[in-house]
């Protein structure tokens, strides 16, 4: 069945179709058309089928029902059989046990009859699947359905269709925008019918009647009979002869009648002839304008769909569809539905623009330009056919342009005279120039005008394209033209290219003997080729020997050039299209080949020294010209044709080095849309790698004068860049806008391309810097000049575009180009570059020099050691090393190799140093030292200690790599140091086997030991599995029945050879059967490599328990660079802090096992189950980044507010923002967290600064529990942990599981200033990881509260608040809790985060404005300040009730008076409520907390950040101190007492003598603090009666004191030798 529309389907049946509509009708029934007939239709579910009601007649469809069929109605595995295979069961009785989701059911037979088994035991099966047959007992008690051989009778269409054009024509229309809707029709037939219907002259008249017909009853008499009278005028010569439809005389008549109309009725009018307006204007520019109207509106709904998918991933467009449409599904429905059709869709768009676009792609630019940035799969081969159209049209405007260029009629000056000889010649020449250094496709456009009608305008353009040509060997002046019966002959001489390249004049070049002769002709047919090849060589000898007298005509070697154009369209080469079909490509080349090999022509051509000849074939406006190289053959004596050659001519291809590629078989060539880049796609021989090499010339234009279309499409000024960079970026752009057109292309897509890129100008050392930059240098060291201006220049260019040409596979670029000076830099250069990683790029520079002893020119660098130093400049190109081939691999699984990243760490740190200007960098040494780190076994295993070592990348032996890295950052700039840890994704997928995993554990041991940070870099795919593959390779098995396999098996054996081989790889039994034949029956496989199961299992929870004390003793970051499966992701959170990448995932399980385990398709991919949008709202990812660099950016950014060891001291910065400066940010309802914190820009454009230091704060878990925010800042250069409050209402979206049929999304609002248990999770695991970071805390605390609901409760509410009251009691740094500006906080949240849970760390303020309470006052009221108690304040206080109730007292009958008390009370209630609420807000104040002294004090908002900065570094600097006491002391000594000694000793010193006042002096602490002498003896003090006390404890054990004597001598052994005699005499003092 397939269906044609929202109603119609076809059916199918044994080579026969019907077409029918259905119609569901508001009853329920269908209304099915059906051969031009309607029936109505009513179903019905029953026990026994479905009963059918059509037309009234019932029809019974029965359930199918056959028992002697046992089928699986689950997905499962087969367990066993209960029963024996050709037994009798009887019904209901069980036959076979089956596993469902990890549970062992029965299954019951339906009938009784003998069963016959069809599945094996143990085999997994599908639903729907055989599982066994049975012959019953009672056939005949069973109908079963049987196949219908028949077919449909023949049955006419649905609804009756005309024959009529019109008609055909709305049907073929329909049925192209249901194709685009994503239904069913026959492509080929519906773009045939349409198109002969557009192009009937018949259609618009036809369509006109239908419209006029329809219309006509409601039309104004006047207007009918006018539009009647000249219509019908028409109608009749129509019918006689065919004419054009009258649609510009009937929208004359339409448009005067609306002019005539009365205001109030126009719109009216308008609204009622808009039908015959539209189709009259459709076809107002005949029937052309009509089709291309069709044919853009189905393009346009082709593009409405498609463009939304465009470059993005389906379900997030969904996701955004979803949200955009949420009152109307199924608008999204039809999307999706047309989006799964996309195959017809661009079969059907892909006809039309074969059909209708080519002969003028002009006119539908828009929408090829739309089509061609279309970038997916599916698009590839529509993208490319639309960007070939845009191309045809551009290369026709090049055509037109450089005829108006290079012809006289522009030849005039603005004042209408013509201009004089000498000027045009000059105006001509530098047009001619201009062409000649034009970036664009002028060949191609210039030999389009080899067959001009205008000789003068055909000789210029002859001599444009020689020159352009031979760019820069031509010899100035030397080309020369001469007219011959048969065609245009030219000729020019050339030199040879020299690596000591000069600019020659014609003297030079005749006392030389370099120079090479070239000749042109251009005819129309190749009958006159012998005549006109004759002529030509005549001429081009004797303009030979008139430049080079004495030289000899004939020579063997000669590299002479001979070009024959082959003119004119409708020549009989052009004829043979050029579709890439290699037999027509072959016939074209033979005929070529044949007139060739004619003796007269070849001989001639050899005897003059003609080397090379080449064929241009003119063809088409559309198409570019058909190039073929003929070289002779000294073997075979005649031109052959050089395949590698096609489409060049010979003197691009030897410039471009295509000798290079002659290694290589199958070479596939694809220009590029321009014709400036030529593109060789080749496969590598030793691996199975497709390659691509991209060649070209870079052309630096002037000026583009006389070039309209000359137009780049550049998004940005490159006018910061010098005039080489700018031309060579260019053409990069260009190359990677080709590639990126061809990304999604099998055939030309490559893993490993290499650009190559050859300057033909010549180079000034001023054209290689900047506009506003010049040099001047010496001439003696004005080479290493250059050199260090050409890597800052290959370095400027791989960073603009070095991410997208990775993305695309460009992992090597060169560069040849000419520099010209007067000093020893004057010569050829060669610039190479390998792009890494998009980010970070390896520049080499090389110059061509000659070697005399291999008389070849060859790349010499400076420094010896670059990889092409001495090696020939036309030497091959080698396959990819070993390294090429592992970055090829990490790219396949879309990461970074991970001997790259010390690359991108080194550039991430280059980049850090930017906003640190003030802060000097290292001269001195590399500010990255990377030494990587290896077992010191090489079988190293559990327990092996890990050793550093200097080797090339790449030599691992275990997929797992690690680096001790030490670097120079902003914060440490003489050094801190780091371990990096990575999964090596080139080995075995990056997966954990033992090795691995005892490697990993060494790394872990070792920062924890040394208290270093420790970085893991993720991409893996789990826990290793494997495979026994010596015993996969020989086992056996022993069938139960041998003669029929399919009755399953008994056992796996080895034969006893196999067994003796590989014995030590399995347990086996020994069985000896009947005939003597002895096996060895496999009980358990163990294999010879470790790493094939639970080994890894152990291992990978050894690591698991490794990471998580890690992340207890030291700072570790998990970055996840590539998939991270398993153990991988538990790593990840076991390591706390995760940085992800938004295009990998962290999944426990494939998406393809779940699929199979639910037995459906669930998920479509891995990013479903653990990418960002799931992993960054849980919790588990703290920060996402775009790319590798970015990644690790944020690592560094991290350790930016780490201490450079765990326990050591905050890596503190001269702040850029002044500490003083005041808090301009005033929340005015509400206080913005993010605001309040780094501040904010106003209506105008100012910063409104905040608490901390601008730009610094970094965010993490943003996405996790919006209602709290966390992250990391600097205060006054300080840095801090902080944790905010949200104070506006956050939705938190609870997604839908696809794997749960009946889920759904759900979206919760929590409200701001609440803590919930997400939410209070998160501001528990920040206190967490700052406290483990050695961070102090800022807490602005803004709470009104928990929420106290069931489900609130119930996931944990009580749980995380208790964790947050932990980590804050266990907080060893400062914490600082702040109640902000228009802040809050009230009963549980107070209590979680009150000072007294830590007194010695925590301190509490408050702004002015800030309030606080067990309730709000609302409901402080409600139980403190109830009804009764307002009436008695309101009779205390109000005048009127006062005077009320004294006269009650007086008054023997009230009731009046009782009754105005009441009104009086009514009317006062609000009032006194109001009062009553602002006496409890008086119990809130801030000043009230610091007068019951749970606050320290009230600090001023705009004053908050000086004040803190204050009491932040106090506090910083008091625990430096308690850290150093408490270390001399020992642990036995608390904070409380270690802070009370120094105070004691502060208040003992001279500064202190002032008592307390001087402790609360932050100046005279600091100073007290910076005179060491001032504790130093008080410190040695404590540290002999640690000492004392250690050794106190010795006294107990006798046998401790028995090894004291040789511990002291152990002790001395190891300390250092300035010391050791010290100690040695003052212990001898102690014991005499």
């Amino acid at each position: 069945m397939a269906r044609g529309g929202p109603g119609s389907y076809r059916l199918r049946m044994n080579d026969s179709e019907i077409e029918a509509e259905i119609h569901t009708l508001r009853d329920g029934g269908l209304l099915m058309q059906l051969d031009g007939n309607s029936h109505v239709l009513y179903a019905e579910e029953e026990a026994a089928g479905t009963r059918l009601l059509i037309d009234g007649r019932t029809c019974l469809l029965q359930n199918d029902h056959d028992p002697s069929k046992l089928m699986a109605e689950t997905p499962c595995k087969l367990l066993r059989y209960l029963v024996v295979d050709g037994s009798h069961v009887d019904a209901d009785t069980p036959y076979a046990e089956v596993e469902v989701m990890k549970m062992c059911m029965p299954l019951l037979s339906p009938s009784s009859g003998k069963i016959h088994f069809n599945m094996s035991e143990g085999q997994a099966m599908q639903s729907g699947e055989l599982i066994a047959r049975l012959d019953l007992d009672d056939p005949s008690a069973v109908r079963k359905a049987e196949p219908f051989h028949g077919s449909f009778p023949i049955l006419g269409p649905p609804t009756a269709i005309s024959g009529k054009v019109h008609q055909r024509c709305a049907a073929s229309l329909n049925a192209a925008r249901m194709i685009l809707a994503g239904y069913e029709h026959n492509i080929d037939e519906v773009v045939q019918n349409l198109l002969s219907c557009l192009d009937n002259p018949e259609l618009p008249f036809l369509q006109w009647q239908e419209c006029f017909a329809v219309l006509a009853n409601r039309l104004p008499k006047d207007l009918r009979y006018e539009l009647e009278t000249r219509y019908k005028e028409f109608e009749g010569i129509a019918n006689r002869q065919i004419v054009e439809f009258p649609a510009k005389i009937l929208r004359r008549i339409l448009e005067a009648h609306l002019n005539y109309c009365p205001d109030k009725e126009r719109g009216a009018q308008e609204r009622l002839v808009e039908p015959l307006t539209s189709l009259v204007k459709s076809y107002e520019r005949g029937r052309e304008s009509h089709a291309r109207i069709i044919v853009q509106g189905l393009f346009e709904e082709y593009l409405s769909v498609e463009e939304l998918f465009s470059d993005n991933i389906q379900a997030d467009v969904i996701e955004r569809l979803r949200l955009q449409y949420k009152k109307d599904l199924l608008k999204i429905v039809d999307i999706v539905l047309s989006r799964q059709g996309i195959r017809s869709k661009n079969k059907l768009i892909l006809r039309l623009l074969e059909q209708l676009v080519y002969p003028n792609p002009a006119a539908y630019r828009d929408q090829l330009i739309r089509f061609s940035t279309l970038n997916h799969t599916n698009y590839s081969e529509l993208a490319l056919k639309a960007s070939q159209l845009l191309e045809q049209t551009k290369l026709s405007e090049l055509r037109s342009s450089i005829a108006r260029s290079l012809s006289e009629l522009e030849m005039f000056t603005e004042e209408g005279e013509n201009m004089d000889t000498p000027k045009r010649k000059s105006a001509i020449n530098e047009r001619m120039e201009a062409l000649v250094d034009a970036p664009l496709a002028v060949e191609d456009a210039l030999v389009g005008l080899f067959d001009h009608s205008d000789h003068t305008l055909q000789r210029r353009v002859v001599e444009t394209y020689v020159r352009r040509l031979y760019q820069p060997y031509l010899v100035k002046g030397s080309v020369r033209m001469q007219w011959h019966r048969s065609g245009l002959i030219a000729s020019w001489q050339f030199l040879d290219e020299h690596v000591q390249r000069k600019n020659r004049s014609e003297d030079e070049f005749s006392k030389r003997n370099e120079g090479k002769w070239g000749a042109m002709v251009v005819i129309k047919s190749l009958h006159f080729l012998p005549t006109v090849v004759a002529a030509a060589l005549r001429e081009a000898t004797n303009n030979w020997q008139a430049v080079v007298p004495d030289q000899s005509i004939h020579a063997a070697t000669s590299g002479n050039m001979m070009h024959i154009a082959l003119a004119g369209i409708n020549n009989q080469m052009s004829l043979l299209q050029d579709s890439g079909d290699e037999d027509q490509a072959q016939e074209r080349v033979d005929k070529l080949a044949k007139i060739l090999k004619e003796k007269e022509v070849s001989s001639s051509l050899r005897n003059a020294g003609v080397g090379v000849v080449s064929c241009i074939i003119q063809r088409d406006e559309g198409r570019g010209p058909i190039r073929h190289s003929f070289h002779w053959s000294t073997e075979k004596l005649y031109y052959v044709e050089q395949p590698l050659l096609r489409h060049l001519e010979p003197p691009l291809s030897i410039y471009l080095e295509l000798d290079k590629l002659k290694d290589y078989e199958n070479i596939r060539y694809t220009p590029s849309r321009d014709r400036q880049w030529h593109i060789y796609t080749v496969v590598d021989k030793l691996l199975p790698v497709q390659r691509m090499f991209l060649r070209t010339f870079v052309r630096q234009p002037v000026s583009n004068e006389g070039l309209t279309v000359y137009d780049q499409g550049e998004t940005r000024s490159l006018w910061t860049l010098s005039f080489t960079s700018r031309s060579i970026l260019r053409s990069l752009m260009s190359a990677l806008e080709e590639l990126e057109l061809n990304a999604h292309n099998s055939a030309t897509k490559s893993d490993h391309a290499h650009m190559y890129l050859y300057i033909l100008r010549e180079q000034q050392i001023n054209d290689l810097l900047p506009y506003n930059q010049r040099v001047d240098v010496s001439s003696g060291d004005e080479e290493a000049t250059v050199e260090k201006i050409l890597d800052e220049m290959a370095c400027e260019i791989n960073a603009s575009v070095g991410v997208r040409m990775h993305r695309l596979g460009v992992c090597e670029w060169e560069i040849k180009l000419w520099i010209s000076s007067e000093g020893n830099a004057n010569g050829a250069w060669r610039v190479a570059v390998k792009n890494v990683t998009g980010h970070t790029c390896i520049v080499h520079i090389y110059r061509e020099v000659e070697d005399s002893t291999k008389e070849t020119v060859v790349y010499s660098s400076t420094s010896n050691d670059s990889p092409l130093h001495g090696l020939p400049v036309n030497s091959q190109y080698n396959p990819l090393g070993v390294l090429d081939r592992k970055r090829l691999l990490a790219r396949r699984s879309s990461t970074t190799y991970c001997y790259d990243f010390p690359l991108a760490f080194e550039a991430a740190l280059n980049k850090s140093w930017t906003p640190h200007s003030g802060i000097n960098k290292p001269k001195d040494k590399p500010i990255l030292r990377v030494t990587e780190l290896i077992f010191a076994d090489k079988k190293g295993n559990w327990g092996t200690p890990l050793t550093p070592i200097e080797r090339q990348p790449g030599l691992n032996d275990i997929g797992m790599v690690a680096w001790r890295i030490e670097m120079s950052t902003p914060e440490f700039p003489s050094g801190r140091t780091i371990f990096v840890v990575s999964n090596d994704v080139t080995f075995k997928n990056g997966s954990f086997g033992p090795r691995e995993d005892a490697f990993f554990q060494a790394v872990t041991n070792i920062a924890c030991a040394e208290k270093l940070p420790l970085i893991y870099l993720a991409a893996n795919s789990g826990a290793r599995i494997g495979v026994a593959e010596e015993v996969k390779s020989c086992f056996k098995v022993g069938w139960s029945d041998e003669t029929n396999p399919e009755r399953g098996f008994q056992y796996v054996y080895l034969t006893p050879e196999d067994y003796a081989r590989i014995e030590a790889s399995v347990i086996a039994h020994e069985l000896k059967l009947s005939s003597g034949e002895i096996r060895w029956v496999i009980d358990t496989i163990v294999g010879k490599e470790d790493g094939l199961g639970v080994e890894s299992l152990t291992g990978s929870g050894a690591i698991a328990s490794a990471y998580s004390k890690a992340y207890r003793e030291t700072f570790t970051v998990t970055y996840v660079t590539g998939r991270t499966v398993g153990i991988g992701a538990y790593l990840a959170r076991l390591g706390m802090r995760c940085i992800q990448r938004l295009d990998q995932p962290i999944i426990l399980t494939g998406f393809s096992a779940l699929n199979k385990l639910l037995g459906r398709e669930v998920y479509s991919s891995h990013m479903q189950l653990g990418g960002p949008k799931i992993m960054a709202t849980n919790g588990v990812v703290h920060l996402t980044v775009s790319d590798d660099l970015e990644g690790i950016s944020s690592i560094l950014k991290w350790l930016s507010f780490v201490p450079p060891y765990s326990g050591g001291p905050l890596p503190v910065l001269r702040p850029l923002d002044p500490p003083e400066r005041a808090v301009e940010y005033l929340p005015e309802t509400s206080c913005d967290p993010r605001a309040a914190i780094c501040g904010s820009v106003d209506g105008h454009g100012k910063w409104l600064g905040g608490m901390f230091d601008r730009d610094s704060f970094i965010e993490t878990l943003e996405g996790w529990a919006r209602t709290v925010v966390t992250g990391r800042a600097k205060l006054g250069g300080i840095p801090v942990g902080i944790v905010a409050v949200e104070t506006q209402t956050m939705m938190q979206v609870i997604p839908a599981d696809p794997g749960q049929l009946d889920s759904h999304e759900r979206v919760v609002p929590q409200a701001g200033q609440v803590w919930f248990p997400d939410s209070a999770t998160k501001t528990a695991q920040a206190l967490m990881d700052f406290n483990m970071e050695g961070l102090p805390l800022f807490i602005l605390a803004n709470w009104r509260g928990f929420s106290g609901g069931q489900r609130d409760l119930f996931e944990g509410i009580l749980q995380a608040g208790s964790t947050i009251v932990e980590n804050l009691r266990t907080y060893g740094q400062p914490v600082f809790i702040y109640i902000p500006m228009m802040g809050e906080l009230r009963g549980g949240a107070w209590v979680v985060v009150d000072s007294k849970i830590n007194p010695d760390h925590v301190e509490m303020y408050a702004e002015k404005t800030a309030k606080g309470n067990v309730l709000e006052p609302e409901g402080l009221i409600e139980i403190k300040f109830r009804n009764r108690e307002l009436l008695e304040c309101m009779g205390r206080l109000d005048p009127e009730l006062i005077n009320l109730k004294s006269k009650l007292k007086d008054s023997p009958n009230g009731e009046d008076l009782q009754r105005k008390i009441k009104a009086r009370e009514k009317k006062l209630l609000p009032l006194y409520t109001q009062i009553a609420t602002k006496f409890g807000e008086l119990h809130d104040t801030s000043l009230r907390m610091a007068a019951k002294g749970v606050i320290k004090e009230v600090v001023e908002w705009q004053n908050s950040r000086n004040f803190f900065y204050k009491r932040l570094y106090r506090r910083v600097v008091e625990d430096g101190l308690v850290k150093t006491l408490r270390d001399a002391a020992g642990q036995h000594f608390d904070y409380k007492s270690a802070r009370d000694t120094i105070k004691q000793w502060f208040l003992n010193s001279e500064i202190g003598g002032g008592g307390e006042s001087s402790w609360a002096d932050d100046e005279a602490f600091f100073s007290w603090r910076e005179d060491s002498r001032n504790y130093e003896e008080k410190l040695h003090e404590l540290r002999v009666q640690r000492m004392l006390l250690q050794f106190s404890s010795l006294g107990n054990s006798t046998m401790d004191l028995r090894a004291l004597p040789q511990a002291l001598a152990a002790l001395l052994e190891k300390a250092d030798p300035s010391i050791r005699d010290q100690l040695i005499d003052e212990l001898r003092e102690v014991l005499h």
